[in-house]
């Protein structure tokens, strides 16, 4: 038995919005049984709260947004990637702002701030999605493959035609310990060229080489270097854990994903889900018999 899982106390962070180039803060807030992971525009005077549920999800090209309808909140899925990685299932998450900053890169700033605050366990059995059989998805070069398992586990594959990049290949089974350990810290990256034609443009107005590996036609720009080899391919997996809970809940499958991206990630899911191949697990009955026989003692 899995049980639900919330923060001891409220976490904060804040940084600069590469959209927007504003400081913006985000705040999160322990929440309780089935409450799930709520955002709220708490810039906005009527504060709106957005559920992280599969149709109020999308997928961009390089980034994960999440919607009402109405209010949006671009950026959301390294802050998700560390909470589907930590199996955290309730939360409340205020945003002062349109956008997530993007902090280091990772997901690592989140981890650690949420480690150090703690953990509750709130005794009611953890909602779960698996998948019955296998499910693939293709878009373009990309594909991304569902096939049923007892946990989750994610191979990611990557290929540029960058020396420092080239072909990347990583599979592991994501539980804390492993997302803390090969994953978490692994920062986003980006083509110096493609990078200045935005700004140029003015979709970004924030971000510097502490928000991005950021990589010329030859070489990292970020005089630290890599955190790791195939730093490239382990953000990947850090996507897709970030991306996969956008279903609600945890993720119960075998994923292989090659060559994916955001947009990729999210059209997958919501094919995967209205397929009706991906089911909800119940497992209250056997809760409420566990606490009906601690009752007779």
């Amino acid at each position: 038995m899995q049980y639900q899982k919330t923060l001891s106390g409220k976490v904060s962070l804040e940084g600069q919005g590469i959209f927007t180039g504003k400081t913006i803060k985000v705040e999160i807030e322990p929440a309780g049984i089935d409450t799930g992971i709520i955002f709220v525009r708490e810039d906005l005077p009527e504060k709106p709260e957005i559920p992280l549920k599969i149709e109020n999800i999308f997928g961009l090209d390089g980034a994960t947004a999440i919607t009402d309808g109405t209010h949006i909140i671009y950026l959301v899925e390294h802050l998700l990637s560390a909470l589907h990685g930590l199996q955290i299932d309730n939360a409340i998450i205020r945003v002062y702002g349109e956008e997530v900053p993007l902090l280091d890169g990772s997901a690592y700033p989140w981890v650690r701030q949420i480690q150090e605050k703690g953990y509750q366990y709130l005794f009611y059995p953890k909602k779960k999605f698996k998948i019955k059989k296998v499910f693939s998805y293709k878009n373009g070069h990309g594909t991304i493959v569902f096939k049923p398992s007892d946990t989750l586990k994610i191979k990611a594959s990557i290929s540029f035609d960058h020396p420092v990049i080239g072909n990347q290949e990583i599979s592991l089974e994501i539980n804390p310990n492993n997302y803390i350990r090969e994953v978490c810290f692994a920062r986003t990256f980006g083509f110096k060229d493609i990078l200045l034609e935005r700004i140029k443009k003015g979709i970004l107005k924030g971000g510097d080489l502490s928000t991005a590996i950021v990589l010329d036609g030859e070489k990292v720009l970020n005089p630290e270097g890599l955190r790791s080899q195939d730093e490239f391919v382990r953000h990947k997996v850090l996507d897709l854990v970030g991306d996969l809970f956008g279903l609600g809940g945890c993720l119960i499958a075998e994923v292989e994903a090659t060559s994916s991206h955001h947009r990729l990630h999210i059209e997958a899911l919501k094919s995967l889900y209205a397929s009706g191949l991906v089911e909800e697990i119940e497992e209250r009955a056997l809760t409420f018999l566990l606490v009906s026989k601690r009752k007779r003692f």
